[in-house]
């Protein structure tokens, strides 16, 4: 039966660290962002999503890579176990 693949814990938690440091700053103001698009669209129709495609545009990369990190963060983690 052959041994599973050991995974350095040490490189599990920097992965893990390092996504959050990413993911929570980019994703707070991309949400901020998204929401002032979408309120300004309901106090005023006329304006409309203008501003929704910036912040995804600018923000969302940042959002996936640092959701990516801490994915395999996470699955690292788990696989030591």
């Amino acid at each position: 039966m052959p041994e599973p693949k050991k995974h350095n814990v040490a490189g599990g938690i920097a992965l893990l660290m390092i996504g959050l440091v990413i993911l929570i700053p980019s994703g707070l103001c991309t949400g901020i962002m998204a929401g002032a698009a979408i309120w300004s669209m309901f106090a005023s129709p006329a304006s409309g999503l203008t501003l929704l495609p910036t912040a995804l545009t600018v923000g969302g990369p940042f959002v996936a890579v640092g959701s990516v990190l801490v994915w395999q963060g996470i699955k690292r983690l788990r696989a030591d176990r």
